[in-house]
This record gives C-alpha cells, structure tokens and sequence, in this order.
C-alpha cells in the first residue's frame, strides 16, 4: 500500500461514487475505475459493494482503510520525530560517570542542559573507570565523565582542566600552621611527615584512580600511616571533615562540604604535584552532535581552568 492507493480508496468512500471521487482528484473517470479494478485484482477481494449507484466498503475495504490511516499516522509521526531529532528538538544523550564526578558535576551541569534541551532524554550510567572505559568501547554508553592520569588509545577526549591531588584536612586542625607556600603547588603545602602517625582514609586503587595516586603520595613522601580503605571518595571526605582523620582529593572538592562546624581545609602535598585530567571520553571516530559539543562546552564553562567552579 502506497499513498496514493489509500488516497484513492478513500476519497471513493468519501464521495460513493467513482465519477465524483475522480473529480475530486482531478483525474478522469475511466482512470480511477482502472486503478480500483487492478486494486482489488491484486489484493483478491472487492474493496466496495455497489447499493442503490452508491459504492460503500466491504469489510475488506473497511479494513484496508483503517490499516492505512494507521500506516500513514504512523509514517506522520515518524517523519516528524526525524524532523525534531535532525532540528536537534529532542533525542538522547547518554553519559557515564563516576561516583565523584557523578556528585560534584552532574548537579550542577544537567540543569543548564535540560534548561536548552527540554526533550531530551539523558541514560545515566555509574561506573568504575575501568567499568567506564569498557562501556565506551562497547558501544553501552556514549559520553564518559571522569578523570585519567594517562589515555587509551582507543578512546578520544576532550579537556575539561587539569586536577591537583590535595589533602584534606578539618578546618581546626592543628596541622594547618604547619603549611608553607611552594612554587609549583595549587595550594599552601603541607610537609606529610607531620601525619605519618595519623589515620587515613583511602579509595581502593583497584576501583579509583584517587586511591593510585593518594598511594603514590605516602610511598614517595616514605611515611606509613594507618590506612582505612573505603569504596566512597565522600564517605572519606566526610569522616576527614569531622576530624577522624585525613583523606586525599581532587580539587574539584573544593566546592562542597562546607556545611560543617569546621570546614574542611585543602592542602597541596608531596614531592611534586600530582594531577589527573577532568576529562570527557568518548570512541574514538564518533562524531559528536550539536547537543553533545553543546554539553561539553557547559561542562568547560563550569568547570575549566578559569571558570567560576571554585565558588
């Protein structure tokens, strides 16, 4: 069934007869008498029953025109959610993302896209970063938000800004008049060896790219603290606030948890700065749409080097 033919049926249901359905459709008489002979010949059943030089549908041709309304609003819709999807009105953007990245990022940068793209669906993904990685390369995901001290060469990025390692600290620890200016450090820098009888609370390094390179830190520096292990980089972030102890960051932090008696203090650490790149991966060779660039230029604006994120 194309277009025509339910036209043709159905401006002859319309009007009951062929000569003034022809009329309607400008085209002769004899044509559409053809059209609708050959019609039925094909389909193997009449279309019509003729009542009093009136032509009324049989049930076959009742259903014919009740698939074919179907069919074409079907094919209505469809050409419509093309048009939007191609005018970029609606469609889908999915993202993976690490727990962090996932807390500190996602808040603040899904309202401003929704503000843009109100039809937009958005698939949310949380994973590791090998689980991250993995979803790229599979095809499960298509975005993936969140930070690597090296890159995959199967993968593409683009940079959100640079991360400085940083120890975390309650706002009245003692260890504070301890820090220094040092050239190279973010932040005023803190001398480890003062913690090396403390207690830290560290990521599991198998799961977290923070519990690397926190590792990294202490093995460098030659202190060996009690360690406590935790899955959750908040989790540690909050008992280091209440006093309990120490804990390693981004700086991205640096923007919460500040709704405490004593908010917590950054410090820069170690030999030499640590860092990790906020990034967002995706597969090599997969072209970005508009809504995609759009939302890693809001990610950029929020979050990049000079951006208003350490508010």
């Amino acid at each position: 069934m194309d277009f025509r033919d339910y036209t043709y049926v159905q401006m002859i249901a319309q009007y009951k007869t062929i000569s003034r359905a022809a009329d309607a459709l400008y085209i002769s008489q004899p044509s559409l008498s053809k059209f609708l002979q050959k019609l039925e010949e094909e389909l193997g059943t009449p279309l019509f029953k003729r009542v009093n030089k009136q032509m009324y549908p049989t049930y076959a041709g009742e259903r014919f025109l009740e698939t074919g309304q179907s069919i074409f609003a079907l094919q209505s819709r469809l050409d419509r959610t093309i048009r939007q999807i191609t005018s970029h009105e609606t469609g889908q953007i999915s993202i993976a993302v690490t727990s962090t990245r996932g807390y500190y990022v996602l808040p603040r940068v899904l309202p401003l896209f929704k503000e843009q793209y109100p039809d937009f669906h958005i698939d949310l993904k949380e994973r590791n970063v090998s689980g991250i990685e993995q979803a790229l390369k599979d095809g499960i995901t298509d975005l993936a938000i969140y930070a690597v001290s090296s890159r995959d060469p199967e993968l593409e990025y683009f940079h959100i800004n640079s991360e400085e390692v940083i120890l975390c600290l309650p706002g009245n620890s003692k260890y504070q008049q301890y820090a220094i200016p040092k050239n190279g450090f973010k932040h005023p820098w803190l001398d480890l060896k003062h913690l090396e009888k403390e207690t830290f609370f560290l990521n599991d390094p198998l799961q977290w790219k923070i519990g690397v390179l926190s590792r990294d830190i202490l093995r460098e520096t030659g202190i060996q603290p009690e360690i406590i292990e935790l899955r959750s980089l908040e989790t540690c972030l909050s008992l280091a606030c209440q006093g309990l102890g120490f804990t390693f960051s981004f700086d991205i932090c640096e923007t919460c948890f500040r709704n405490y008696i004593y908010p917590p203090v950054y410090l820069s650490v170690g030999n030499m700065p640590r860092t990790a790149e906020f990034v967002v991966a995706y597969r090599k060779g997969y072209q970005l749409s508009k809504p995609e660039m759009d939302f890693l230029r809001m990610l950029k604006s929020l979050f990049g080097s000079g951006s208003s994120r350490r508010r």
